[in-house]
C-alpha cells in the first residue's frame, strides 16, 4: 500500500479518536440548534473554499433529507447567490458581501454557523470575510457557533460556542467537520418530526 495513503488514514484515525472523547460539545451544538427550530429561528451556515462546500453539503442536508422524510428545517447557505456576490465583489470589496447578506437576513436570536479550518487572523489577512461576518452576528445579536481548527484563530474568541478540531493538517480538519456535520444531522433528525 502507498505510504502517504497510509499516513494519511492513519493521521485521521487519531484525530477522530482524540474528537471521540469530545463529542458532548457536538451533543450541545445539536441541542442548541434544536431549540433555534423549535422557536422558529433562521440558521444561517457558511465557510470558504471546502469549508463552503461542506456548508453546502450540510445544508443540503438539513433542507431536503438526511435519513428520514420529515419537513424541511430553517437552513440557509449564506454566498449562494453568486449574481449578488460576483457584483458585490467586482464593484465593491469581496471581504464584506457575506458580511452584508447577514446583516439583510438575520434577526435576534438567529444561529449563525462557521465553517473555517484556520479561524481567521487579521495580521495574516487570513479570512478576514469570516472575522467580519462573526462582528456582523455579535451586533445583530445571532448566536454563533463555529467548526474550527489550527488552534482555532480569531473565531474562537469571538464565537458564543466553538469546537476545535485537533489537528494542523487542513484536509483532516475538513474531514473531521464533515463527521461532526452527519453527527449533528443524526441528532437533529432523532428530535425533529
Amino acid at each position: 500500500m502507498n505510504k502517504k495513503i497510509d499516513s494519511h488514514i492513519e493521521n485521521l484515525i487519531k484525530v477522530l479518536l482524540f474528537t471521540k472523547k469530545d463529542t458532548d460539545k457536538i451533543e450541545k451544538i445539536s441541542e442548541i440548534l434544536i431549540t433555534a427550530i423549535n422557536k422558529g429561528k433562521k440558521i444561517f451556515v457558511y465557510g470558504n473554499g471546502g469549508s463552503y462546500a461542506d456548508s453546502s453539503h450540510f445544508v443540503g442536508e438539513l433542507t431536503a433529507t438526511y435519513k428520514k422524510k420529515r419537513k424541511p428545517l430553517p437552513f440557509f447557505l449564506l454566498g449562494s447567490n453568486m449574481a449578488s456576490v460576483s457584483a458585490w465583489a467586482n464593484d465593491f470589496n469581496d471581504n464584506d458581501y457575506i458580511s452584508r447578506e447577514l446583516d439583510g437576513y438575520a434577526k435576534k436570536g438567529d444561529l449563525l454557523i462557521i465553517l473555517s479550518t484556520s479561524g481567521g487572523n487579521l495580521k495574516q489577512k487570513q479570512s478576514i470575510n469570516l472575522i467580519k461576518l462573526s462582528k456582523v452576528a455579535k451586533k445583530k445579536d445571532v448566536f454563533l457557533i463555529s467548526l474550527l481548527g489550527k488552534g482555532g484563530g480569531a473565531l474562537k474568541n469571538i464565537s458564543n460556542f466553538c469546537y476545535i478540531v485537533n489537528s494542523y493538517t487542513t484536509a483532516t480538519i475538513q474531514e473531521v467537520h464533515k463527521t461532526l456535520l452527519h453527527s449533528i444531522c443524526d441528532l437533529i433528525e432523532n428530535k425533529i418530526k
